[in-house]
């Protein structure tokens, strides 16, 4: 069993997703004096108390028919006390979530730690839940393969290249999440993936490429009670340039907006509250709770003004931890594609 539950806010419209953890001092915390190291932080860091191996890939197929795929391994770390003698104190999850224009398949899985069905190894990299698998040729993520399949009626298999550099978001890798500091992370991206491959669904192959993003994140301050979500935004413009935009929930306090401005050339500068702006411009009832889905994304230093929209509706991941994950396309200023992440609106 999973053991980190989601707990009420102070707000009655949100609710945090990962919270009841974390509250441990004993548990590893995220500072300025250990930043971030490659390769050797692509690895797993059970010191945390939660961490996750996430990609999302904005593909199409021969015809232009439009496909938004996630693929993440979560790592929690547990202080329940409880002693086996067959696992250890971490617990993993999957999700897989396929959309195209007309259909939505997603699946949860959970293992325990340390009996093998379940991690990431580093030699080469590679990460694994059951017979969903990502492994690599050498000590970074890319290139690799991806094999994975959604319930019993969808299969991908995805070749993924990278073609620029890593990016450390933040301060060398540290992301500070609110305006005290009090919540932060560990958070690099490789935004600078491309993806072929094949998808089957109902019996149906397809093949398709595109574009993908990669984010690896690990902290112990983002599992507290007091963190009841987030907007996230990762996109792919059409000039070659990347985006991440993100802003923090914690307790009444108003959202705190940071991101990162990536060039083609892959230079990268940080936004904050200063120069930038995520304001809800639309909402879309989902489990009788209205989800904002629409955002206009403003940066007056590198003159972007934007409409985030989804692909499509309905794009909820549902379970025990439910979430809003879909594609999303851009226009403005700036036109391209990407994903949005939603998590506080169950």
């Amino acid at each position: 069993m999973l053991l980190v539950l989601m707990a009420c806010s102070k707000d009655s419209e949100r609710t945090s997703l990962f919270s009841g953890a974390g509250e441990s001092a004993a548990r590893a915390q995220v500072t300025s004096k250990n930043p971030v190291s490659l390769p050797a932080d692509h690895a797993s860091h059970p010191a945390y108390e939660l961490e996750w191996w996430y990609l999302t890939f904005v593909l199409k197929d021969a015809q232009e028919r439009p496909y938004g795929v996630q693929f993440t391994l979560f790592r929690f770390g547990t202080d329940s006390g409880f002693v086996s003698n067959w696992s250890n104190a971490q617990q993993w999850m999957g999700h897989a979530s396929l959309h195209s224009l007309n259909d939505h398949a997603f699946e949860s899985r959970f293992a325990a730690g340390g009996v093998g069905n379940a991690g990431v190894g580093s030699a080469p990299f590679s990460a694994w839940i059951d017979d969903w698998q990502w492994q690599s040729d050498s000590d970074a993520p890319f290139p690799a393969t991806l094999r994975f399949r959604i319930n019993q009626h969808t299969q991908l298999s995805l070749t993924v290249k990278d073609n620029g550099p890593y990016i450390r978001h933040g301060d060398n890798g540290v992301s500070v999440k609110s305006r005290d500091g009090k919540f932060r992370s560990y958070y690099y991206s490789q935004p600078f993936l491309t993806a072929t491959g094949a998808i089957t669904h109902q019996g149906t192959q397809r093949a398709v490429s595109g574009e993908a993003w990669y984010d690896h994140e690990w902290t112990s301050q983002l599992a507290r009670r007091e963190a009841l979500g987030w907007d996230w935004f990762s996109v792919h413009f059409d000039n070659g340039d990347k985006l991440m935009a993100f802003q923090m929930h914690v307790d009444d306090a108003v959202p705190y907006t940071t991101g990162t401005y990536i060039k083609h050339d892959g230079t990268a500068r940080t936004l904050t509250d200063s120069d930038l702006t995520i304001r809800p411009t639309g909402y879309e009832t989902i489990n009788e709770k209205p989800v904002p889905v629409n955002w206009q994304i403003t940066s007056q230093a590198h003159d972007i003004n934007i409409s985030v929209s989804p692909f499509k509706s309905g794009q909820w991941n549902p379970g025990q931890f439910a979430y809003y994950e879909g594609r999303v396309t851009v226009s403005g200023t700036h036109k391209g594609s990407g994903f949005m992440e939603l998590t506080g609106y169950q």
